[in-house]
């Protein structure tokens, strides 16, 4: 799907009928495709739904807008809970496996719409979140799987990835998140993705996948680590120049908003965190996605440092909230929220959530 620009993107999605989404979300091409703009930052959850409300009755836009508030939910979680997203909040079931089945990082498990997926995921850098669900799942609860390790390997091909949506997921799925884990299981899998396949591991029961041994073509494992070969965009400015700055208005790869103070005439500056970012971390379509974004936004400079560097100007920068980036320095604005009125803490399900949501 070509990016679109953010007046394109305004266009594309008041033509999003949210009752049709509703019905076909979770077919494989169900998707609004919205996930890589609000990663990015480039169009905040308010105002999309501002927008599917323009041509869309609340009632009929339920679905929708219950989506949206997924998102705001898993970033609260990382905002209160912070590095322990990274792992097990509910503790690890006994005998788990280090690693990642090679099948599924060969594409070769032998469940074809699967197997597609996988190849989608390498070669664009998507796949619908039905997709990852079922993949998470043949993963942590079929192949029995820690899931951390795969939910990296998921996230370093992510155009769309943030940290809070994809490692929680994993952990949802898990099992670790909330105590219930979920199952792929093939009529599903044959359903939704308008596939049929029979005589496979997964053309079982439920019961039968949650107790059966290993399948054979998911035995073998790999201790998988980030191996990518991509080319990081090099600085555009001199940290000297950044430092003589009067205001500096800092962005990072979550915050890419093209309108954010559009007015202003202070030096925008596009941190990528040196730490983070390497040539092996992350796949040429993240890298690619990123400077997509960037490149909307007039005048940005890059620079490619550790956020520690910019500690001694902190007074002069300025910076939108994001989970990920609260040790970074700067004067934070507030996140723009789809639910500002409930309060900051940690709710252990999402459906505790959406309780304060509706009180």
């Amino acid at each position: 799907m070509k990016r679109l620009t953010y007046a394109e993107l305004v266009a594309y999605i008041s033509t999003i009928n949210a009752a049709n989404y509703a019905d076909k979300r979770n077919y494989i091409d169900g998707s609004t495709r919205l996930s890589e703009y609000i990663t990015r930052g480039a169009i905040s959850l308010p105002a999309i739904r501002d927008i599917i409300l323009e041509t869309n009755s609340k009632e009929k836009a339920y679905k929708l807008l219950n989506e949206l508030s997924w998102r705001e939910y898993w970033q609260l979680v990382w905002q209160t809970r912070g590095n322990d997203i990274f792992g097990y909040i509910r503790p690890a079931k006994s005998n788990l496996r280090p690693g990642i089945p090679t099948a599924v990082l060969e594409a070769n498990t032998g469940i074809k719409a699967l197997d597609d997926g996988i190849m989608q995921l390498q070669d664009t850098g998507y796949i619908h979140n039905h997709m990852r669900m079922w993949i998470a799942g043949m993963i942590c609860n079929v192949a029995q799987c820690d899931w951390r390790t795969a939910a990296d390997w998921m996230h370093s091909y992510l155009i769309d990835g943030d940290y809070a949506s994809n490692h929680l997921s994993w952990q949802w799925v898990a099992g670790s998140y909330t105590g219930k884990s979920y199952l792929p299981q093939q009529d599903n899998i044959n359903a939704y993705t308008k596939s049929i396949q029979r005589g496979t591991f997964l053309d079982q029961p439920y019961e039968v996948i949650a107790d059966m041994p290993v399948p054979k073509p998911l035995e073998d494992i790999t201790n998988w680590s980030p191996h990518h070969n991509a080319k990081l965009p090099s600085s555009t400015i001199t940290i000297n120049k950044v430092m003589e700055a009067s205001e500096i208005l800092l962005y990072s790869p979550w915050t890419l908003d093209p309108n954010w103070r559009s007015d202003s005439q202070d030096l925008r500056l596009l941190l990528l965190d040196s730490n983070m970012f390497t040539a092996q971390a992350f796949s040429q379509n993240v890298i690619d996605s990123i400077m997509w974004f960037a490149a909307q936004i007039p005048n940005l400079e890059i620079l490619y440092d550790i956020p520690e560097t910019l500690r001694p100007i902190s007074d002069r920068i300025i910076r939108k909230h994001y989970a990920g980036i609260m040790n970074w320095p700067g004067v934070v604005e507030p996140s723009e929220l789809l639910h500002p009125q409930v309060p900051i803490k940690f709710y252990p399900s999402f459906s505790a959530y959406w309780k304060k949501v509706a009180a």
